[in-house]
């Protein structure tokens, strides 16, 4: 995938799940690297057929394709940096999935958005007139104007951007400075804005993550859930403004730097934004939710997490999970597409402990890489001295908990036909690991 390979002696340490800065750095360009991917697939498929939109829609791809390419020789690292945030990347999706016609025109002018906030980002100067589906442009990562108006036009010149509503004259217009723009080639760039009817996504404390809960794109279709649960759709602003989560995410990184910097490090190089979740449309309770997509790596979606602890387990499991599909990437572990899909014929289901219903080999894979994880954040917490013995107590409960549930489904795993060479090496690692652990911190009921 874009040239990068994963050495041995990368993918021993995943299966511990413990990595050096550079196997990180290797994720992230990884991650970075599935944005080029879908963009390669997103442009084979309009040469390849470029009656499946209107002549009006194509041409406004090509611009919006050339546009792109003008930003990526300008700024390299801050365009790939950009086109790696997973709002930008659901868009991609939506490109590759949508039927032709109406659904690929829709679809591609949201990509003309990204487009263009990629070229806001590196300071690519241009003059583009984007649809406001609804009345709201959206430009992912960047923010979201309402401009009560079926178009908007945005004009980026060097250090900022002025956006304004097409055929609206009482529509305000947003502002965009950027400071930052001259800065070294992988800086993050920052922005400040001024507008009426403008929001953007808050930066998380101590990262570069973001709270995006404005994007139309931040939440798959049919919204997020777990099998017999009603899923739950994207937390709207207000809803999300009644709970402190900038407050919450600043304990748990902190708890996390205290017990755990190696931990503390991975979720700041491999999450770029927290996307709440909201209630059930039905009213009702469900319980607490969790996901990561591995279409689109990098957003983790949640509902409130109860305390700072629970959402530092929260940020270890679910980017596990974005590790695991990353690594997958660079080294196949399992079977085909087809094959790990739940249900499908001729794979076996394997019953595990932390889920009701029975999962694909890629779902035991899945859950034993994320709880062998979560078995090691407890143990480090378990022996933090910096934290009360109440608490020390709780996690070392739960710490034998998710061991338990590794040593159970382990054999699973490496008795499966399912895994590939390095997946059978990765399901080794894990259980090496796995051992090395119950040794260090012994569970007391077992």
């Amino acid at each position: 995938m874009g040239g990068t390979r994963l050495p041995a002696s990368a993918l021993a340490r995943m299966a511990a799940t413990r990595l050096l800065r550079g196997d990180l750095a290797l994720l992230r360009r990884a991650q970075e690297d599935r944005a080029l991917v879908l963009l390669r697939a997103v442009h084979t498929r309009l040469r390849r057929r470029p009656e499946a939109v209107g002549p009006e829609a194509h041409r406004a791809f090509e611009a919006h394709w050339a546009l792109l390419a003008r930003a990526e020789a300008r700024r390299p690292a801050v365009a790939r940096f950009a086109l790696g945030y997973p709002a930008v990347g659901a868009r991609l999706v939506a490109v590759v999935r949508a039927a032709d016609g109406a659904e690929l025109e829709w679809a591609l002018a949201a990509f003309g958005a990204a487009a263009v906030a990629v070229a806001l980002l590196t300071g690519t100067a241009c003059t583009a007139d984007l649809a406001a589906p609804e009345g709201v442009l959206a430009l992912p990562g960047v923010g979201v104007l309402r401009a009560f108006a079926p178009g908007a036009r945005v004009s980026v010149r060097a250090g900022g951007a002025w956006v304004r509503p097409l055929g609206h004259r009482r529509a305000g217009a947003a502002v965009l400075r950027l400071p930052g723009t001259g800065a070294g080639a992988g800086s993050r760039p920052r922005w400040t804005a001024v507008g009426v009817g403008w929001r953007q996504p808050a930066r998380l404390p101590g990262s570069a993550a973001r709270l995006e809960d404005i994007d139309p794109f931040r939440v798959p279709p049919g919204g997020v859930g777990l099998p017999g649960l009603e899923p739950r759709p994207a937390a709207e602003r207000d809803e999300t403004a009644a709970y402190p989560w900038a407050a919450r995410w600043d304990r748990a990184l902190a708890l996390l730097l205290t017990a755990d910097p190696v931990r503390a490090a991975e979720i700041g190089a491999l999450v770029r934004a927290v996307v709440p979740l909201g209630a059930a449309p039905s009213g009702g309770g469900g319980g607490r939710v969790s996901a990561t997509t591995r279409a689109v790596p990098g957003a983790l979606l949640t509902t409130w997490p109860g305390s700072a602890a629970q959402l530092a387990a929260v940020l270890v499991h679910e980017t596990h999970h974005t590790k695991l599909d990353l690594v997958h990437e660079l080294a196949p572990l399992h079977g085909s597409e087809a094959g790990e899909r739940e249900g499908a014929a001729g794979g076996a289901a394997h019953r595990v402990g932390w889920r009701p219903d029975p999962r694909p080999v890629r779902g035991v894979l899945h859950g034993t890489y994320a709880h062998l994880a979560l078995a090691d954040l407890w143990a480090r917490l378990a022996g933090a001295g910096t934290v009360p013995e109440r608490f020390r107590r709780a996690a070392r409960d739960r710490h034998e908990q998710c061991w338990e549930q590794v040593r159970e489904a382990l054999p699973i795993l490496l008795n499966s036909s399912e895994l590939t060479y390095a997946g059978r090496q990765f399901a080794i690692g894990m259980s090496e690991y796995h051992q090395n652990l119950g040794k260090r911190v012994r569970p007391r009921h077992r």
